[in-house]
């Protein structure tokens, strides 16, 4: 499909583009500054900034649609999914499929959506439309696997993992991706086998996915000398080591879980904020550092006011500080000031695409 559409065909698949121009090239300068201000703007947490940044980017643009403007409405589509406005991110992935019906990202992402306001029936035709345009990307694949077995369609993820296979090819990231989909598929001989032929053709990643293999198999040392080995390569992210902050509070390891979480908040790019803060929260809570996650949770607050999913999680920690009034102290004397079942930490919170959409 040619890209011969105007601006002003996509302002009415709201992309919102105005019908108005000064100078070409000082309104490019100005879309992509914008749009660089809402990616420091994600990165930093700021949904709210984020969104009016790539809204005023797209605004910038007039004349035959590129690339660049594409791009900018997955961003702007993921920071309208931070803020909670589904509705509106499907609307942004339904303008850039109407622009563009092969776009396979947007399929993938906007059957997400779907999948998660409960309308499985498009989540599954839009996973087709996915792998039809995309035919050729193993991550793609595992990503839809990921997805269905959250909503407990593990069985029709698998069918997925398993078209995967038909996918060829003998170079380092090829062998990695075959060896994760035999790690999810609960094929550990196969997934090791791959695993190390990729690390043999330089694959870093293919440690940590190797980590994960001998973590299933219950081999301790052998997946912390690979976690180690992936961590010391330096190409880690904050997305990795909420993942590995997350595998070790499974296992009970809290203190190791916040040395990853603390690592991961401390480097440059951290777009995951919001769940590292969640998970420290709760890792500082297991240790019993309840005045560490005290502050945690007044930094979550402060830069996500509207989750109401933390409100147990603050009054808790609102107690145990002796911030309360005086009948909920006199409570506490008849109850005890102790964390009951209903205060329990209620588990980790990780993120699975890159893009930042949570989907």
């Amino acid at each position: 499909m040619k890209r011969k559409h105007t601006a002003a065909v996509l302002a009415v698949m709201i992309l919102v583009l105005p019908v108005f121009a000064c100078g070409s090239s000082e309104r490019l300068e100005n879309e992509l500054a914008y749009r660089q201000i809402g990616i420091k703007n994600m990165d930093d947490g700021n949904y709210e900034d984020a969104l009016i940044a790539f809204s005023t980017a797209l605004e910038q643009h007039i004349g035959q649609i590129t690339d660049v403007e594409l791009d900018i409405c997955y961003y702007k589509a993921a920071a309208q999914y931070e803020l909670n406005d589904v509705d509106g991110a499907l609307a942004t992935y339904n303008a850039l499929l109407e622009y563009d019906k092969k776009e396979g990202k947007a399929y993938f992402l906007r059957g997400s959506l779907y999948l998660e306001k409960g309308d499985t029936e498009s989540a599954l035709s839009d996973y087709e439309s996915a792998v039809k345009y995309c035919k050729k990307e193993y991550e793609l694949y595992i990503q839809i696997y990921e997805k269905l077995s959250a909503y407990n369609m593990a069985a029709e993820g698998e069918e997925y993992l398993n078209q995967a296979f038909t996918l060829k090819g003998n170079e380092a990231v090829n062998l990695e991706n075959r060896g994760r989909i035999y790690y999810l598929l609960g094929q550990y001989d196969n997934a090791k086998t791959e695993l190390l032929a990729a690390i043999e053709k330089e694959s870093v990643k293919a440690n940590l996915y190797l980590a994960e293999v001998y973590d299933a198999l219950g081999d301790d040392a052998s997946a912390e000398n690979y976690y180690q080995a992936y961590l010391e390569s330096g190409e880690a992210d904050s997305i990795v080591m909420n993942a590995l902050a997350a595998i070790q509070l499974e296992k009970g390891n809290y203190d190791l879980a916040l040395e990853y979480i603390n690592q991961g908040l401390s480097m440059e790019k951290v777009p995951n904020r919001r769940m590292l803060l969640y998970n420290q929260i709760i890792a500082c809570e297991f240790t019993g550092d309840f005045a560490g996650a005290w502050t945690a949770i007044q930094e979550y607050c402060e830069n996500y006011p509207t989750d109401e999913a933390i409100e147990r999680e603050y009054l808790f920690l609102k107690n145990r500080q002796g911030i309360r009034e005086l009948s909920d102290a006199a409570e506490d004397t008849q109850t005890g000031d102790s964390q009951t079942e209903d205060t329990q930490p209620e588990g980790t919170q990780t993120e699975d695409l890159e893009d930042g959409t949570g989907n």
